[in-house]
């Protein structure tokens, strides 16, 4: 696997507006941990660019001790993709998460740590994490960012560095004790500090730029397939119930054109399920016994390639079929908002004879039109987001 950067390269150091150091103290803020020098020292407010009006304050989600300022996110954007954080010098977090794939692993199924290890999971997407919730990573097992965020490192999978070691490599280099002193007023770096300045710098990635968001805002339309595929995801299945409706479909099977329920657990403007579904899981089967896996953003789908918790779908086409006919109503292992088991289970609205979807060559690819104007190009390219050592 190609380092991302060596940790002892150098990024030029901007000190911008330093007479501000000087100010009055209502503009200074203490250190963020460690006893090391805290001379006074000020921030700059992060702001972030506007967002359509359906996307919720982003400042209602900014953890009140860890705010976002452009030092922590610069510092954080460092360390993302410095390859001092692994074992070989060789791994960052940006191995297994590159901006040109919606911050995913390159089309891998599972990622590659340090020794040529394999991960257990398909890496996932980051984008839009502020409004994440239900946890994180595919088992959710992380309940915060902050969480999140140290696991990989000494994860012998991953990075397999201890903290403790990380932190040493940090506090040694040449780059980084002032970098934190700029982000934090120590120069002390500790695991918490080096956690949150990660956690800002992801903040900061969103993606609200795609042709949807484009038609939401009256900016741009959707083709004729894209309204069609749109009306599938967000509306409910129609059954042919008595009088039949048509004769040209089977008593009490969906009709064609109706919809698919998709909208409960891709729910806009994230496409993650919905504040009635507790958690944002879904009961699924690992093979050995239940666990609960997330349902992931459908936002930049095209770019998150191959799909599913262990990368088994290798395209769309794959996985509308699983959803189509694939999905059995009577395991005990498939979610009741699945629509496989929603309608078929006694007592249902509209209550169908299969859990199969039957779509029609015609529904397939209108769906795939809808779910293409998800893909947000800007965020592959964003220099905000790019790698700072090139």
């Amino acid at each position: 696997m190609n380092r991302i950067s060596k940790h002892f390269h150098h990024k030029p150091i901007i000190f911008l507006l330093g007479c501000l150091v000087f100010i009055a103290a209502g503009c200074h803020k203490p250190g963020g941990g460690g006893g090391g020098s805290k001379p006074s020292f000020s921030t700059t407010p992060y702001v972030y660019p506007a967002m359509p009006d359906y996307v919720p304050p982003v400042q209602l989600y900014i953890p009140a001790n860890n705010p976002e300022t452009v030092e922590g996110v610069a510092l954080g954007r460092d360390l993302f993709y410095d390859s001092i954080l692994s074992s070989d010098n060789h791994h960052a977090c940006a191995s297994c998460h590159h901006q040109a794939y919606a911050f995913t692993d390159r089309g891998n199924p599972l990622s590659m740590g340090v020794k040529d290890s394999l991960g257990t999971f398909n890496s996932m997407a980051l984008f839009n994490i502020p409004w994440e919730r239900g946890g994180f990573f595919w088992n959710a097992r992380a309940p915060i960012l902050d969480s999140q965020i140290v696991g990989p490192v000494p994860n012998t999978k991953e990075m397999n560095l201890p903290w403790s070691q990380a932190v040493a490599k940090l506090q040694a280099s040449t780059m980084y004790p002032g970098l934190f002193n700029k982000a934090f007023g120590t120069t002390t770096i500790t695991k918490e500090l080096t956690v949150k300045a990660i956690a800002q710098f992801l903040r900061t990635i969103i993606s609200y730029n795609s042709k949807y968001d484009s038609v939401q805002q009256g900016l741009a339309s959707f083709t004729n397939d894209e309204y069609l595929g749109e009306q599938l995801f967000m509306t409910d299945p129609i059954a042919n119930n008595t009088p039949p409706i048509s004769t040209k479909v089977p008593f009490g099977h969906r009709l064609p054109g109706t919809g698919l329920d998709c909208f409960h657990c891709h729910a806009n403007p994230d496409f993650v399920p919905e504040l009635l579904i507790p958690d944002n899981q879904v009961l699924m089967n690992d093979g050995l016994g239940t666990i609960n896996l997330k349902v992931p953003s459908l936002r930049n789908n095209k770019f998150s390639a191959p799909y599913m918790s262990d990368g088994s779908f290798p395209n769309l086409d794959s996985v509308i079929a699983h959803y189509d006919h694939e999905v059995d109503p009577k395991s005990p292992y498939v979610s009741s908002q699945m629509y496989a088991k929603k309608y078929t289970a006694p007592g249902s609205p509209d209550q169908l004879p299969t859990g199969h979807m039957e779509l029609t060559a015609a529904e397939k690819s209108q769906l795939k039109a809808f779910l293409n104007t998800l893909n947000d190009y800007s965020l592959l390219t964003n220099p905000a987001y790019s790698n700072p050592f090139h």
